[in-house]
């Protein structure tokens, strides 16, 4: 009986045992284990830089000059010094020109992109077969101009007849000679004519090598220069009925068609620059000195000298370097009349479409 007692009583202490088991909370779970730290010698890469932009390529313009260093070239240097053409995107290069006729025929051979010519040579020279066009107009009067020496018994330009004169070979003034000496009645064959370099102008005449001298009015402090004594006296063709468009922008048939972009950047910069020019002489003929050896004293009197050729009412009303139609057919007239037959179309001789949107007109009169 004892045993069966004790055998129900052990068997009671297992069932209470497994009872509490099943009642028992659950065991708390380990906890995570941290995460590794970044290692600090294995630091994360930063993000690649991005490309620093690429300047754009600036454009290439070969630019030729109508003749040796003068006022009037002053603009395009401050262009260069103050980086108005590279800001327009253009690398421009200035070449020293050779005369009027040797500025068309370069842009005919596509040696230069833009050049300077005086407007009937161009005519006469397109007339020939050469593809070149004016774009702008520079000077909005003609300064063609003849200087002689009072003794010469030379009074006023018909008496040029019998006389020596000198003047360069390619040069607009002897280019438009016969039309000038048409309107004045006499033969264009009845002087002599002696051929100087461009640079000998003034020389010529204070040597005596020649009666009178072919050159711009805008010449005349240089002579004053050379011949202090005076002397000598000039006669400017306009007030002898030689009323025309004078130094102007030219560029090629292909230029037009294939760039014209590149011809709105120059003219837009360029006549920039004239405007500033008129506002500021003096500092324009000191950039100018920068670039070249030059007398500043005369060569502002030359560039005040042009200011009746720029400072026009034409010009305040529509911009410097305005292409008036009217004026132009003045020109043509002038040329076919007196000069060389043309058998082509006014239209076929500009084109005014690359002058600045908005006009530079910001100068005062005279």
């Amino acid at each position: 009986m004892k045993r069966m007692l004790s055998l129900l009583l052990a068997l009671a202490m297992v069932f209470a045992l497994c009872a509490c088991g099943a009642d028992a909370p659950a065991a708390p779970a380990e906890p995570a284990a941290p995460a590794a730290p970044a290692d600090p010698a294995t630091p994360e890469a930063p993000a690649e830089p991005a490309e620093p932009a690429k300047p754009a390529e600036l454009k290439k313009v070969k630019f030729l000059l109508n003749w040796t260093i003068a006022a009037d070239h002053s603009p395009y240097y401050v262009a260069l010094e103050k980086g108005w053409y590279e800001e327009a995107g253009l690398d421009v290069e200035v070449i020293i020109g050779q005369g009027s006729g040797y500025s068309v025929t370069a842009i005919d051979a596509g040696t230069a992109d833009i050049a300077i010519a005086d407007a009937p040579v161009v005519f006469q020279y397109r007339q020939q077969g050469a593809m070149a066009k004016i774009i702008g107009i520079i000077f909005d009067n003609h300064p063609n101009s003849m200087y002689y020496w009072e003794d010469s018994g030379i009074t006023k330009p018909q008496d040029l007849v019998g006389k020596t004169v000198a003047v360069p070979e390619t040069d607009g003034h002897k280019v438009m000679w016969p039309a000038f000496a048409a309107m004045l009645g006499i033969d264009p064959e009845s002087v002599e004519f002696v051929n100087i370099e461009s640079t000998a102008k003034v020389s010529a005449l204070a040597s005596k090598n020649a009666d009178v001298v072919f050159e711009l009015l805008t010449g005349y402090p240089n002579f004053e220069s050379a011949i202090p004594d005076g002397g000598f006296g000039n006669f400017l063709w306009a007030d002898y009925g030689f009323q025309c468009y004078a130094h102007s922008y030219i560029t090629s048939d292909d230029m037009i068609a294939n760039d014209p972009e590149t011809l709105k950047a120059f003219l837009d910069v360029t006549y920039r620059a004239w405007e500033y020019v008129l506002n500021n002489p003096e500092e324009a003929i000191d950039i100018l000195a920068k670039y070249h050896s030059i007398n500043t004293a005369d060569v502002l009197k030359a560039l005040q000298i042009e200011y009746s050729f720029l400072k026009t009412q034409n010009y305040k009303d529509n911009g410097i370097g305005y292409i008036d139609a009217a004026k132009m057919q003045q020109t043509y007239d002038l040329v076919n009349t007196y000069q060389t037959e043309l058998d082509f179309g006014l239209e076929d001789i500009y084109d005014d479409s690359f002058l600045p949107a908005t006009p530079y007109t910001n100068f005062t009169m005279e």
